[in-house]
């Protein structure tokens, strides 16, 4: 390998195959983006006639030239001998796709799903490699954004600039920065602390979060910066960024350039890492205080509260059914799922030597590594997107930290800088190779530069008996373990920690930590926009295990003009689901359609996330809690069933047009889950199906029967009574006025009354007939059976409790909703159907 000190006036026979630099200053070339002519001319210029095989191929080879000058004569034999050697060596080097992930090495130490689990994600990997991904969102990278990359990753020392220069001033070429010469960008700027993030000071974690969210939104050619980083760790940008020995040299540079970038909006700011062992300990992990709104924000689904929420992504979530396209987790949703433990760190602590840490010769500590990756979920489950959410930078620091505590108590300093992987998986994780996009070799990552002059870790103390406290206050002592853990939000479990400090601002009562007496909310009472300006909808609270909440505390804000926040119903009635709560939204019209927005908190004021049913597949999905309601159903108009009347809400979702006995009730379009878990589908429509209309004893049942006017009748059929006659009963016969029985929403339907046929069992037979000045009218009679076909009849109907005997389906004793009988009301008004009585009369 050549170095920039070549002098082009040394006449080319008395040029020495040797080089004046050592193997501390190496310059590289990216052979990847010169043009073969280039090389050619670079090696013939470089090239010794005492050592012709010095050609262009000797470009690439990674031995130090410097070697040669204290070989002796025959070196040039021995010289080529090596490098024919390395050629043989780096053919047979297979590609990534060629290696059986299953069949690896691996110590016994994880289970074989989680393995399992870490290949699969290398198999999606290697796809998005072979796709270039990166193209999805960024077709080609422009002079700013790259100018804005290349500064964070500049070459620093003033020897490695000067090197630099001079190669490209001489030969056009493009060098990579030197080896060791890792320095501080300012000796005046001490040093970055990297704390764990909660022991961060309120001003350290606010300063943190102004330079995350500042890097969000400084757009460079409408791409923010933010995603310029996640950008770079996309596998064509950096294709050995895992699944080998590059893995943690790598994302140590990674992690190097970012927090860079954080103190070029914050000066003075230091990225933290997040230690999950303090969160693994807990009854539920899920239940952690890292996931409230002083800290990350929420776990569980969109990202709706603390000092990220609302981000949006830089592409749609993958593997998700549904698109997603802003900031989401599912933190500890599957209880197959784990976070890093302490004998985790005790294993990686126990390896011998670097070999043991990487993929192909064990692939333990890369799989283990993925094990917060899938727990946090969301974007954080795919490798190729998930510096999307700030915890990957923080868990990554935290990888960090470990390997340099493997470092610092397995290796000497020697070997902290040079040691690689024997077994390097393929060509991209080879130690002299580019560690892509960097201008870096991968080994350069092991540079004790790092930690001598970049940053360094301060360890949490953990709590002893002389010292049995924490030095956070978002961490408290288990004293049975002699161990700080994090601690429990309001709400979470906190069984088997009596007696301790486990609660954060709550204390633990019956294994839950709730709100001291005196200091939980009260329920609020709004006043409600004007009647005649608004709809009704339901939706639905659920907490652990898709049950119904059942507090009063827990609300429902709509998002608007006007805000106005809602309470669950407290006591419900059929058929009302346990857990509703009634919205009250801006009232559509055919010229103007409303988009609202819900905010659903559960009793303890944690965040509720929404799900929409899609009924293509019958299954409750993930959706944003927004509704666009419209007066036609169209493909943005939500599917959510709405009325105007404030007595008919209650039906809303609910099929009244078949028999009391097979009414059918339907969950709410929209549902917010206030636990942590994934939903279940299954069990929201279990809690439907356990809502059954109790069986009336009254005397009387209420029905429907059709009297519309034959066109030229002179029949005043308004002002004349309907006798309804019971065949097996002569004394009981009821009789009414037209006017007075026809229903409020249609002059042409008639209600009438019979006997309870759930009373009577044999079933209830009468004959209708209508009379005017004491003389009946002769009134055809129409019968409309189940098959709709419509035939002539005697104007008798016969009702039984049994749904298949009966020829009236649609009865009931309720007469405050005798209005929606026949009524479908499930799903979009627009949709809503209404089934025709079983009689009509032609009068």
């Amino acid at each position: 390998m050549l170095g920039p000190s070549a002098d082009r006036n040394i006449p080319r026979s008395k040029k020495r195959c040797s080089s004046r630099f050592t193997a501390d200053s190496y310059v590289y070339l990216d052979a990847s983006v010169m043009m073969n002519s280039e090389l050619k001319a670079y090696s013939n210029h470089r090239t010794c006639k005492r050592c012709p095989f010095l050609s262009t191929d000797s470009v690439r080879h990674p031995l130090p030239m410097a070697l040669s000058s204290f070989l002796p004569r025959f070196s040039c034999l021995l010289f080529s001998i090596l490098l024919i050697s390395f050629d043989i060596v780096t053919a047979k080097l297979p590609n990534s796709a060629a290696i059986d992930c299953e069949q690896l090495h691996h110590s016994q130490f994880l289970s074989i799903q989680e393995l399992d689990r870490a290949c699969l994600h290398r198999s999606h990997w290697l796809k998005d490699l072979e796709a270039r991904r990166s193209t999805e969102f960024l077709q080609k990278m422009t002079d700013s954004q790259r100018a804005y990359l290349s500064n964070l990753e500049s070459c620093i020392g003033e020897k490695c600039r000067t090197n630099c220069e001079s190669a490209h001033e001489k030969y056009g070429i493009n060098c990579y920065r030197v080896r060791r010469e890792i320095l501080r960008p300012n000796p005046l700027r001490p040093k970055s602390i990297r704390k764990e993030y909660r022991m961060l000071s309120d001003e350290e974690r606010e300063n943190l979060n102004k330079a995350m969210n500042n890097l969000k939104q400084k757009m460079i050619d409408n791409v923010t910066a933010w995603d310029l980083h996640t950008l770079i760790h996309y596998p064509d940008s950096a294709p050995g960024a895992h699944w080998g020995p590059a893995f943690l040299p790598w994302h140590r540079e990674f992690l190097r350039q970012f927090e860079q970038a954080l103190q070029n909006e914050v000066p003075g700011v230091s990225l933290p890492y997040w230690d999950s062992t303090l969160d693994n300990g807990l009854p539920d992990p899920s239940d952690s205080v890292m996931w409230t709104d002083e800290l990350l924000g929420n776990g569980n689904g969109y990202v709706k509260t603390g000092p990220f929420k609302n981000w949006d992504t830089n592409v749609f979530m993958p593997l998700s059914p549904v698109p997603v396209k802003k900031l989401y987790r599912t933190a500890g949703s599957r209880q197959q799922d784990r976070l890093l433990t302490e004998r985790d760190l005790q294993w990686i602590e126990s390896r011998s030597n670097y070999s043991e840490l990487t993929f192909c010769h064990d692939k333990t500590f890369e799989s283990m590594h993925g094990l917060s990756h899938v727990w946090v979920g969301g974007f954080m489950f795919v490798i190729r997107v998930s510096p999307n959410d700030p915890t990957f930078y923080m868990h990554h620091s935290f990888v960090d930290y470990v390997w340099e505590r493997f470092r610092q108590k397995q290796q000497t300093r020697e070997q902290r800088q040079n040691d690689w992987a024997k077994n390097t998986c393929n060509e991209r994780h080879a130690p002299e190779a580019q560690m892509k996009p960097f201008k870096l070799r991968n080994i350069d990552g092991l540079s004790n530069d790092y930690i001598d002059f970049w940053y360094e870790y301060e360890p949490v103390r953990h709590c002893t008996k002389e010292k049995s406290y924490c030095d956070s206050k978002y961490l408290f002592c288990d004293k049975e373990a002699w161990r700080c853990r994090a601690k429990v939000m309001i709400g979470g479990l906190c069984k088997g920690f009596d007696n301790t400090d486990i609660c954060y601002n709550s204390q633990c009562i019956e294994n839950v930590c709730r709100f001291v007496n005196g200091t939980s909310p009260s329920p609020q009472l709004q006043t409600l926009p004007h009647l005649t300006e608004m709809v009704w909808a339901k939706t639905l609270l659920l907490s652990d295990g898709d049950l119904p909440l059942s507090s009063d505390l827990a609300s429902v804000t709509v998002v608007g003009h006007r805000n106005v926040t809602v309470h669950m119903q407290k006591n419900v009635q059929y058929p009302e689901i346990p857990g509703i709560v009634y919205l009250p939204l801006p009232k559509p019209s055919a010229a103007i359609s409303h988009k609202v927005y819900l905010e659903a908190k559960d009793h303890y004021g944690r965040y509720c996330q929404s799900y929409c049913r899609n009924d293509t597949i019958g299954k409750y999905q993930v959706c944003l809690p927004e509704l666009t309601l419209k007066m036609r159903l169209d493909d943005k108009a939500s599917n959510i069933s709405f009325t105007h009347s404030f007595l008919s809400k209650k039906f809303l979702d609910v099929d009244l047009s078949s028999h009391p006995r097979h009414w059918l009730i339907q969950p709410p379009f929209m549902i917010f889950a206030c636990h942590r878990k994934l939903v279940k589908s299954q069990n929201i429509m279990d809690l439907a199906n356990e809502i059954k209309p109790s069986i009336s004893h009254d005397d009387y049942v209420w029905f429907r029967v059709i009297v519309a006017r034959r066109p030229g009748s002179d029949i005043d059929i308004e002002n004349s009574v309907v006798e309804v006659s019971d065949l097996d009963d002569s004394s009981d016969v009821w009789t009414s006025s037209v006017r007075r029985a026809q229903s409020a929403y249609d002059p042409n339907v008639i209600i009438v009354r019979a006997r309870n046929p759930m009373v009577v069992r044999r079933g209830v037979s009468v004959q209708i007939s209508f009379k005017s000045s004491n003389r009946r009218i002769q009134c055809p009679a129409k019968c409309t059976k189940d098959s709709g076909v419509v035939d002539d009849c005697d104007g008798i109907v016969f009702l039984h409790a049994d749904a298949e005997r009966s020829e009236e389906k649609i009865f009931n004793a309720d007469q405050s909703i005798l209005q929606l009988l026949g009524w479908k009301m499930l799903g979009h008004p627009s949709q809503w159907t209404l089934r025709l009585p079983y009689l009509s009369f032609y009068c």
